[in-house]
């Protein structure tokens, strides 16, 4: 059996007859190139035939400034009674808000479940958080539906500080807007 006893090698080799060196290259583009850039410039130069222009002997007047104008009018003096608008006298935005809070009250959904015991099990997580909670029995589709709210609440403030507890413990939650009967 006849053997190999070349030695095999892993990944691209060079062979001995290489090849064009990279500095012809990089020497002939670079010709090439001045060579290309001297025809621009001949292209662009003239055959000097051509007269040049000879400046004319008169030498252009400063234009008059126009005649100004001492009296400036503004129109805006009688356009703005014209265009008055009369705002009625409404409530302060404070007294507004505070009205508007009075007549909703803020409740957060945190799950809903097919089961009373699933519920009961987030009704207990809820209730070690501190947080008042409720199971409210829903019909939906045929089917009832056992949801969990946690509230309510009268400010934004305390709606906000428990939806952040609830997202820290990675429970998301739904926010709903309930007009308060009465």
């Amino acid at each position: 059996m006849a053997t190999n006893n070349r030695k095999r090698s892993r990944g691209a080799t060079r062979e001995a007859n290489g090849g064009i060196p990279a500095w012809v290259i990089f020497c002939a583009g670079a010709l090439c190139g001045g060579f290309l850039t001297f025809l621009v410039f001949l292209g662009s130069v003239g055959t000097g035939d051509s007269k040049p222009e000879v400046a004319s002997k008169t030498t252009p007047q400063p234009a008059k400034p126009a005649k100004q104008t001492t009296e400036t009018q503004f129109d805006f003096f009688t356009l703005l009674p014209e265009r008055e608008v009369i705002v009625p006298e409404e409530q302060h935005p404070q007294e507004q808000s505070a009205a508007s809070q009075e007549q909703y009250q803020f409740i957060l959904q945190a799950g809903s479940f097919k089961t009373n015991a699933d519920a009961d099990r987030r009704r207990a997580e809820l209730l070690l958080l501190g947080l008042e909670a409720k199971i409210e029995a829903v019909e939906a589709n045929g089917d009832t539906w056992h949801r969990v709210y946690v509230g309510p609440f009268t400010s934004r403030s305390k709606l906000s500080k428990a939806r952040t507890t609830l997202i820290s413990e990675g429970i998301e939650t739904l926010l709903l807007k309930r007009k308060i009967a009465g």
